[in-house]
Parts: structure tokens; C-alpha cells; sequence
């Protein structure tokens, strides 16, 4: 940065972020670079209108906004509740199957994915659908560029998603830098 060689600086803070995410020390080095080269830092806006939360029974308490349930019904919000479904079929059955090793469960990577590919699938699917919500037509386009997974553990991780994410770096590492310089460098991929 001291040298002025802003694109070979972005490419080390790109890589220090991946490497963790969730350190603010690698967020603030971004953050840095962004702000020296004017460059407007952010992930995709995607409003998830569902709300799901376990009772102390396993329960699945599930919250869906109201203008998802009365907004315009041709733009497919009203497959956000198949969000709270999917996560409430993981809750109770799947992620004891899923991770066997695990004694607790948590909200995992892969739970997350295939609730918000759940929502996905069901908006396309409605023939009265005429337009994608904006939130949903990201959505689509995250996950049809393989990048989903990437959204979920940098832009909306919790404790138990966290968990997923050094397996999935090992794997996944240019997911994670692509969806960096695409969507983040880029103000949300606007």
C-alpha cells in the first residue's frame, strides 16, 4: 500500500480475509485498501424474512415477515416458508444423520445452503411467479455461480456456520476468493 501497488495489495488482503474472515484485523486490512483506493467494500443485500428459532423441547419456532406473506405475490416471496421448514427438518432429523460425530446440534453450512436452495427452488418452480424478489434473483445467481456457500460463510456466518468454514476453505479456496472479488470488491456484485 505504502508503494502505491493497490492491485497487488488487494490481491494480500483478499487472501488474508479468506484466510480469516473472521478477524478483524483481516476485515480492517479490506477495509483499509478499500477506503486509499475509493472503492466501496459490501456483500450482496439479500433480505431473509424468516426468522427460525428451537424451544428447549426442539421446536422450531418459525417467524416469517409479514411482507413476505402479503407483498406482492407474484415475486416469489412466499417460498420463504420452505426456509424455516427446511431448517426444522435439520433441526430434528438431519443433522444428527448428516454429522454423526457431533453430540449437539448446530446450525450448519450445509443446512443453511439447502433451506436457502430450498427457497430458491420453490419461487422458480410457481408458475405465478412473474419476477424474482431482488433478494431471491442474488440468491439465484449466487448459487448458479457455486458461490452460495461462499455468501453464506462470509456474509451471514453464525457460531455454528463458522464451524463449517476451515474444512470448507481447504476445499473451496478459489469459491471464496472469487466471490470476494466479485461481490465484495464490488459493493454487493452491483
Amino acid at each position: 500500500m505504502k508503494q502505491h501497488k493497490y492491485e497487488a495489495a488487494r490481491d494480500r488482503y483478499v487472501e488474508a480475509y479468506i484466510t480469516e474472515p473472521y478477524s478483524r484485523f483481516s476485515q480492517a486490512g479490506l477495509s483499509q485498501w478499500g477506503t486509499v483506493t475509493k472503492t466501496a467494500l459490501g456483500h450482496p443485500k439479500i433480505d431473509i424474512p424468516t426468522n427460525v428459532k428451537f424451544d428447549e423441547k426442539g421446536d422450531a419456532q418459525i417467524n416469517l415477515s409479514m411482507n413476505a406473506l402479503l407483498g406482492d405475490k407474484d415475486d416469489g416471496s412466499f417460498a420463504w416458508v420452505t426456509y424455516g421448514g427446511t431448517r426444522s427438518i435439520w433441526h430434528k432429523e438431519k443433522f444428527a444423520k448428516t454429522f454423526p460425530d457431533e453430540k449437539t446440534y448446530r446450525h450448519s453450512l450445509k443446512e443453511e445452503a439447502e433451506a436457502l436452495r430450498a427457497v430458491i427452488s420453490a419461487a422458480t418452480a410457481e408458475k405465478k411467479t412473474k419476477q424474482l424478489s431482488p433478494s431471491l434473483v442474488k440468491l439465484k445467481e449466487l448459487d448458479s455461480k457455486g458461490l452460495l456457500e461462499a455468501y453464506i460463510l462470509l456474509a451471514t456466518p453464525d457460531e455454528g456456520i463458522a464451524a463449517d468454514y476451515p474444512n470448507y476453505r481447504q476445499q473451496n479456496r478459489d469459491k471464496l476468493r472469487g466471490y470476494v472479488v466479485e461481490y465484495v470488491l464490488t459493493n454487493g456484485g452491483k
